[in-house]
């Protein structure tokens, strides 16, 4: 599962693969004609196609490496708002995808949650790195707004840890 390595490296197997890009697609089918979220610049956006496939992986890979469930949910735009609650993987778990910042993007409604950074590591998405993770709550008391950008050196990074994979063995 993970690059023996750099055990924060997650290899994607081609099963996995397929059916993470086909849930990305499907959001991004979903998702036609809807317009983007406020805080999100267009020109410096990726193709929502590939974005949305990346995201998926992204989400896919946090799963897989902390041995937890991913829904892979997919929903049509109008039922957004019903399901927007519930957490990517897990029973708290948001996973954001980091392209090009210095650090993960915590909102204000991933509250009593943790929050993932992972990136992709090649052009096909097959490798994804994990970037760590931080307490959501913890996250938006050192900011001002409702969006916390949370450098990765302020990430926790399980995999550092001495104890962190002896509980799952």
């Amino acid at each position: 599962m993970q690059n023996n390595n750099n055990p924060s490296i997650v290899r994607i197997q081609t099963w996995e693969y397929e059916y993470a890009y086909h849930v990305g697609i499907r959001r991004f089918t979903e998702n036609w004609g809807r317009n983007d979220a406020s805080y999100y610049d267009r020109d410096k956006m990726e193709e929502d196609q590939k974005a949305q496939a990346a995201a998926a992986l992204c989400e896919l890979a946090v799963a897989k490496y902390l041995n937890e469930y991913w829904h892979a949910s997919v929903w049509r735009s109008a039922a957004h708002r019903s399901h927007k609650h519930l957490p990517d993987v897990g029973k708290d778990i948001e996973v954001r995808r980091v392209r090009t910042a210095r650090g993960v993007t915590v909102r204000k409604n991933d509250r009593d949650k943790k929050v993932w950074g992972a990136r992709c590591l090649d052009r096909e998405f097959r490798r994804i790195e994990l970037l760590g993770y931080i307490d959501a709550n913890e996250a938006l008391k050192r900011g001002s707004k409702d969006i916390v950008v949370v450098p990765f050196e302020y990430l926790k990074k399980p995999w550092e840890e001495t104890n962190f994979h002896e509980r799952f063995d």
